[in-house]
């Protein structure tokens, strides 16, 4: 009797060590699955960010066209500017 509840035991033991050895086995697949999703999540936000960028700088010349439109003015040459304030007074009345 004595030597069926060693080996009761020891069966016990075994079983309890296989169990804590598969446990941890899918406790590292878990946090290997979890490490990627979140490489994968931050390379998506990356590129969700670079899309915006792009978007925004092709936006940027509708934007000036509607801002034309609603103050009514056309582009002006820079040179043009330049020469006209050059043309122009102060409101001291000094060139």
């Amino acid at each position: 009797m004595r030597l069926g509840r060693v080996f009761g035991l020891v069966a016990a033991l075994t079983v309890i060590a296989l169990t804590l050895v598969h446990l941890r086995a899918e406790q590292v697949r878990s946090a290997a699955r979890t490490t990627d999703a979140h490489a994968e999540w931050v390379e998506l936000r990356a590129e969700l960010w670079a899309v915006q960028s792009r978007s925004a700088r092709l936006q940027t010349p509708r934007r000036l066209h509607e801002r034309m439109q609603n103050l009514r003015t056309d582009l002006v040459d820079p040179g043009e500017a330049a020469s006209a304030l050059e043309q122009g007074r102060l409101a001291s009345g000094t060139p």
